[in-house]
């Protein structure tokens, strides 16, 4: 498969250092940035699922076309078929997504959510490039 032209690519990052987690969506065929969220001190896998399902809210409230958003996280995207995390830590957004989910699950299964490959396609373009 190419590289992907067209979607949305979603991406989480977390600094220990930094203690800052924060998320971020990018239109892949524009380069523009969708948005930008950080969430204090969580997790890479909480970051990065949210990313996701902020990506689906924003695929459904402006009609974005195609229906289709790119995580490099296997958890991200578990998570998301699953509608619910799996995360120890306790967090309102976290359980806000899920309940969003599982509420808006007949539109939510009209988007596909697909593993972005890393190392055929390099870094997803959402990427915060501070590896």
């Amino acid at each position: 498969m190419c590289r992907p032209t067209h979607g949305i690519a979603t991406d989480g990052a977390h600094s220990t250092k930094n203690r800052l987690t924060r998320y971020r969506a990018v239109d892949i065929s524009t380069g523009e940035e969708l948005f930008s969220v950080s969430l204090g001190f969580q997790t890479i896998n909480i970051g990065e699922f949210l990313g996701v399902v902020e990506a689906v809210k924003y695929i459904i409230a402006n009609g974005y076309s195609p229906r289709t958003i790119y995580t490099d996280s296997t958890t991200a995207i578990a998570w998301f078929k699953a509608k619910r995390t799996a995360s120890k830590k306790r967090n309102p957004a976290l359980q806000k997504a899920e309940v969003f989910l599982k509420a808006f699950a007949a539109e939510v299964e009209t988007i596909e959510v697909l593993h972005w490959d890393n190392r055929e396609w390099g870094e997803i373009p959402a990427d915060y490039g501070e590896k």
